[in-house]
C-alpha cells in the first residue's frame, strides 16, 4: 500500500497522576511518531469516551472498547491500553483524512495528509498573505513580520515565540593589509 498513513500511534503504558485533593487519576501515555518528530499526550480513559463521542458524528467508527469484561467487573489496565491503542490505529487506517478531532487529541495542529490539496489552505490559493508598503529589500533587513509568521508556522498558537535580533555592535574600520 502505497499511502500508508504518516502518522504512527502506541500507548505503550499507563501513568497515574495524583491531583491537588490526593485522588489518583489514571492516564494512557499516547505516543505519536508524527513525520519522523515523535511526542506524547496523556489522556484519561473519559478523554477517549469524549474523543469517541466527537468521531461518531462525522465517521463510521469502530466499536468503543468497553471498559467491562462480560466475566469480570473490570479488565486488566493491559487489556484497555492494547484495546483503546487498537481504537486509535484503526481510525488512521481506516481514514485517509484524519479527522481534525482526532488530530486535535493527539497535539498534532500541522498535520496535511500529503497526496490531498486543500483549496481552503491559504499557501495554494492566490490570496496575499503579506504585503509591505516599500520594499523589503531596500530598508535595513526585512522586516520582523516574516520571521514572526515562519515562527507562527512552527509552533502552536498557545506557544509565545518573539525574535529579538542581537544587538550589532560597531567594529570600527575594518584593518586593511598593507603590501
Amino acid at each position: 500500500d502505497c499511502c500508508s498513513p504518516m502518522i504512527e500511534v502506541s500507548i505503550p503504558s499507563m501513568e497515574r497522576e495524583v491531583d491537588e485533593s490526593g485522588k489518583s487519576k489514571k492516564r494512557f501515555r499516547v505516543e505519536v511518531l508524527f513525520n519522523g518528530r515523535k511526542h506524547y499526550v496523556l489522556r484519561t480513559s473519559s478523554e477517549f469516551q469524549t474523543l469517541h463521542r466527537k468521531l461518531r458524528k462525522i465517521i463510521q467508527t469502530p466499536d468503543f472498547p468497553s471498559k467491562r469484561n462480560p466475566h469480570l467487573r473490570t479488565k486488566p489496565p493491559e487489556q484497555r491500553r492494547q484495546e483503546l491503542e487498537e481504537y486509535i490505529q484503526d481510525i488512521i487506517y481506516q481514514n485517509e483524512d484524519v479527522p481534525q478531532v482526532l488530530l486535535d487529541f493527539l497535539h498534532l495542529r500541522h498535520f496535511h495528509t500529503g497526496n490531498k490539496i486543500s483549496s481552503m489552505d491559504p499557501l495554494l490559493s492566490n490570496q496575499r498573505v503579506v504585503g509591505f508598503f516599500r520594499d523589503p529589500y531596500v530598508s535595513d533587513c526585512l522586516p520582523d513580520i516574516i520571521v514572526d509568521g515562519v515562527l507562527q508556522g512552527f509552533y502552536p498558537r498557545d506557544v509565545r515565540v518573539s525574535f529579538t535580533s542581537p544587538a550589532l555592535t560597531d567594529l570600527g574600520p575594518s584593518p586593511s593589509i598593507e603590501a
